[in-house]
C-alpha cells in the first residue's frame, strides 16, 4: 500500500462560540495541535517488579499567524479575550474533513515586528483545556485513477526500495 501525505491547507481556524465565531484562517501562516506528555518515576516494588509511572497529557493549539491590527482582526480579539476559555475548531485541510475541536485559553498575541518593512507576525501557542476531539479524515477510495492523480487533498507515495 502506497503512503497517503498530506499538505497543510486550504484549511480553517475558527475561534469563538458556535454561530459567533470569528475565521482566522487567512491570516494563519502555520498551525498544528501539540501534544506533551507528563510522566511520573516509575516506582520498583519488593518483590522486584516495576510499577510505571503515571501518565499525564497536555494539549495546546500552535503556529504563526499574520497579525491583523484592525478591530475585527485576531490581534484585538485576543487583547479582548485575555485568559478567557473559548471554543475552537481547526481544519488543517478542509478536503479531507479531518478536523481538531475544543476549548482553549485565550493569551494575548505580540504586536509589532523585528524588520520595518516587513510583514508583522506572531508565533502564538494557546493552553487546550482537557483533551481536544479529533476527527479524522474518511479513507478515501483510491481507485487506478485516483492512486495516479491523488485522493482529494492527499497525494499517495510510491514505496522505494533502497
Amino acid at each position: 500500500m502506497a503512503a497517503i501525505v498530506n499538505k497543510l491547507g486550504p484549511g480553517t481556524l475558527k475561534i469563538g462560540d458556535i454561530g459567533t465565531e470569528v475565521d482566522f484562517s487567512c491570516q494563519v501562516t502555520a498551525a498544528h495541535v501539540d501534544t506533551n506528555v507528563d510522566e511520573g518515576d516509575d516506582t520498583i516494588v519488593l518483590c522486584g517488579e516495576t510499577v510505571p509511572g503515571a501518565r499525564t497529557y497536555s494539549h495546546s493549539l500552535a503556529g504563526s499567524l499574520l497579525q491583523d491590527l484592525n478591530a475585527s482582526g485576531i490581534v484585538a480579539f485576543t487583547w479582548e479575550h485575555p485568559g478567557e476559555q473559548v471554543p475552537f475548531d481547526f481544519a488543517p485541510l478542509t478536503a479531507g474533513a479531518a478536523k481538531v475541536a475544543g476549548t482553549l485559553i485565550v493569551d494575548p498575541l505580540t504586536i509589532g515586528g523585528d524588520e520595518a518593512g516587513a510583514n508583522m507576525s506572531s508565533d502564538f501557542e494557546f493552553a487546550i483545556v482537557g483533551t481536544p476531539t479529533f476527527t479524522p479524515a474518511l479513507d478515501p477510495v483510491v481507485t487506478a485513477e485516483g492512486a495516479a492523480a491523488g485522493a482529494k487533498g492527499q497525494k499517495p507515495v510510491e514505496n522505494v526500495a533502497a
